[in-house]
């Protein structure tokens, strides 16, 4: 008598080899989820912010924290400020150097980097122009005159009674006169009200982020903040840095 043969749907090996099939494309249903979204980056900024100079010249601190929260890897190739007062433009800067640890001393120069789904970035992050090719010449001159004329005086000096006030002297005034037109030259944090565009580039489009805030610089911040310009005749903020406060601290509001 000839065997009937089963049929394919009473087989359990049949459903066994379709029960695992559907596990396996079951839990790829998140990935193939994630796959499809587009790129997007989400941006976060500790509320304050950090304002000083090197000379007149601007700089800015801030605590960036940037999250993919999309499906593809994003490449964010620069990060840049833009600064307005009173609704007029001041100053744009680009991302230059970062912390990579909230405790490190010295800081790493800010360079291109990649985030995958989920990954986050978060670095204290400073923002400032370096001086260009006749900024930097002339700052150099004018350090270089004002240093070359305290090893004379220290020269002249050598072997003379000490005095309280021998690390203290005093530059002559068309030495001193550079300095300060060269720091109001570049100087740009002033009294008023601010507005502070940050934004991130991408290589995708889609996922370029642009964020407003607002920050209030009063006089007794400007007053801080120039204080050093009573240590130029000295050398001060030159060649030398005084144990003064140099930066202040402002609260961010998102715009």
């Amino acid at each position: 008598m000839q065997a009937v043969a089963t049929p394919f749907y009473l087989d359990w090996s049949f459903w066994a080899v379709i029960v695992a099939f559907l596990a396996i494309f079951l839990s790829q249903i998140p990935p193939i989820r994630t796959l499809l979204k587009r790129a997007k980056l989400e941006l976060e900024l500790y509320s304050k912010v950090s304002i000083s100079h090197k000379l007149g010249n601007p700089n800015l601190q801030l605590h960036l924290i940037i999250n993919n929260i999309g499906g593809r890897r994003v490449r964010v190739k620069d990060i840049n400020v833009s600064i307005s007062r009173d609704s007029a433009p001041v100053v744009d800067f680009p991302a230059q150097t970062y912390l990579q640890n909230q405790n490190d001393q010295n800081t790493v120069l800010f360079t291109t980097f990649a985030l995958e789904p989920k990954q986050e970035w978060a670095h204290i992050t400073n923002f400032l122009n370096f001086f260009n090719r006749e900024n930097e010449k002339e700052y150099q001159k004018i350090e270089g005159d004002l240093l070359s004329d305290f090893r004379v005086y220290k020269k002249t000096t050598k072997g003379k009674e000490n005095t309280e006030n021998e690390d203290f002297y005093e530059h002559p005034d068309n030495l001193v006169q550079p300095v300060y037109q060269f720091f109001e030259k570049h100087f740009c944090w002033k009294a008023g009200e601010y507005t502070m565009n940050i934004n991130v580039v991408t290589d995708s489009e889609s996922a370029n982020i642009t964020k407003k805030y607002r920050f209030t610089i009063f006089e007794s911040h400007t007053d801080t903040l120039t204080s050093i310009k009573d240590h130029f005749k000295y050398g001060g903020g030159t060649y030398w840095n005084p144990k003064i406060q140099t930066s202040v601290v402002l609260e961010l509001t998102e715009a």
